[in-house]
């Protein structure tokens, strides 16, 4: 009596028999508007057989679809036999609460953010498949075979570029089916350094240097600086710079080249971006000397006669 489905769905053929009476039988099956086996409206498409099936044309909006047979014979003196009322039920499709999140960025091999999905509506057990494309677009995807048919799907990290993905939500009732919206992972490059600060510099006891400055290239996010000193040729094991240490640039104050050695400096650039490692710098190197020394002195004094010829000096 009673077949539910989703908008745009289907059912199978309705089916008629009879006994009793003589004669040879003639089927019209009706359609209604009401739930009654009387004042329908003849289907004359397909509609004069044992059996009917409704085309999905029918079932285009939500609400109630009656259907029932008349059948008659033509031996003498039988009357038309007329069959309950079959209804089709029709509710709206399946409906996504909560889309996948549409867009997130991830350094290489990071830990993404979960897509999922919540669903409302329809009728049915749901299944679920999800789908990658290279376009932005939630039709003509690539069925994901490994992990892709859940509710929630942890898309990979493992290669550089933009990849989107959708799902598709069946549930075992006719019709009822949902396509979410698309979801881009954008994945890039973990950051490096592009700039790297000046290898050597070399100076004299009391002198100063000039900046050193770093880049960087790939990641994702805001960047923070740290400056490091070092007593060793190291870009690990430093010594945090607190005065104008986080910055792009660092200049080394020339109170640190009051004596003869090797300074060393470098430093680390972080991004806020999900999954995204630390790049370090090489190592700043400023060699500091002896100042210079005069090996022998002027002569300290001479006398001469008026144009007379002097030691040089």
């Amino acid at each position: 009596a009673l077949r539910s489905i989703c908008v745009g769905g289907s059912v199978s053929a309705y089916s008629v028999a009879y006994t009793g009476g003589t004669g040879n039988p003639t089927y019209q099956w009706y359609s209604n508007t009401t739930n009654s086996n009387t004042g329908g409206t003849a289907i004359s498409t397909n509609g004069t057989s044992a059996s009917y099936t409704p085309p999905a044309s029918d079932f285009i909006a939500v609400g109630d679809y009656y259907y029932y047979a008349v059948i008659s014979l033509n031996g003498s003196g039988c009357n038309t036999a007329t069959s309950s009322v079959a209804r089709v039920q029709v509710v709206a499709d399946p409906v996504i609460g909560n889309q996948p999140l549409a867009s997130q960025i991830q350094c290489l091999n990071a830990t993404p953010t979960n897509l999922s999905v919540t669903l409302s509506g329809g009728l049915g057990t749901a299944s679920y498949q999800w789908y990658s494309n290279t376009t932005n677009s939630n039709t003509t995807g690539t069925a994901i075979t490994t992990n892709g048919t859940a509710a929630s799907y942890t898309p990979p990290t493992t290669a550089i570029g933009t990849t989107y993905y959708y799902v598709e939500v069946i549930q075992d009732v006719s019709g009822c089916k949902v396509i979410s919206n698309t979801a881009s992972v954008q994945v890039v490059a973990q950051p490096t350094v592009s700039t790297q600060p000046e290898a050597l510099r070399s100076i004299c006891v009391g002198g100063s240097v000039s900046a050193y400055s770093v880049a960087y290239t790939g990641g994702t996010g805001n960047p923070t600086y740290q400056w490091y000193s070092n007593t060793t040729n190291s870009n690990t094991g430093g010594t945090a710079i607190t005065t104008n240490g986080t910055s792009a640039s660092y200049t080394p104050p020339a109170s640190d080249f009051t004596a003869v050695g090797d300074y060393y400096y470098y430093a680390i650039i972080s991004l806020n971006g999900s999954g995204c490692n630390t790049a370090t710098s090489s190592v700043a190197r400023v060699q500091v000397v002896a100042d210079p020394v005069i090996g022998n002195q002027p002569l300290s004094s001479q006398i001469q006669c008026l144009n007379a010829t002097p030691t040089n000096l």
